[in-house]
This record gives structure tokens, sequence and C-alpha cells, in this order.
């Protein structure tokens, strides 16, 4: 499995719009609106690295989504 976590900037208002959305997907296991300069953190358990990006080009399509970081988690913790 790979994972990563993909930080969200949304358009504003629209944060709890975007991390419901994204929630449905299957390979996010959590997406939560946060404070700061990014409005909702999502973590991504897909089974390679096509899975988390084609994860990521679906989320980048989401209606309020304006910007996306991701971070692919390289150590696992057991």
């Amino acid at each position: 499995m790979v994972h990563a976590y993909l930080f969200i900037t949304a358009q504003k208002a629209q944060e709890r719009r975007v991390a419901d959305a994204i929630g449905e997907f299957q390979t996010v296991r959590a997406a939560h609106v946060i404070t700061g300069d990014i409005d909702v953190v999502a973590f991504i358990e897909a089974p390679d690295l096509s899975g988390v990006w084609d994860t990521v080009s679906q989320i980048q399509a989401v209606p309020g989504v304006t910007r996306t970081t991701t971070s692919l988690v390289v150590e696992p913790s057991p």
C-alpha cells in the first residue's frame, strides 16, 4: 500500500463541502477541515502510486478545490 497526505486549499466557505465530497472517495481514509493556511487535509491509502495520483487528480476536479499539495509517506509507522 502507498499512503499520502493531501493538503487542500478551498474556496471561501467551501471547506466542509470539499471535505465531505472527498471523504466519499474509496481511497480517502480520512478528510478533515483544519485551521491555518490549509483548509482540508486528507489521508489517502492506495494499492500503488498510480492509485494515489488518480485520487489526487479526482480531488483536484472537485468544485471548490483551488490548490493541493501531496506528501507521500516514506516511512510508515508499524
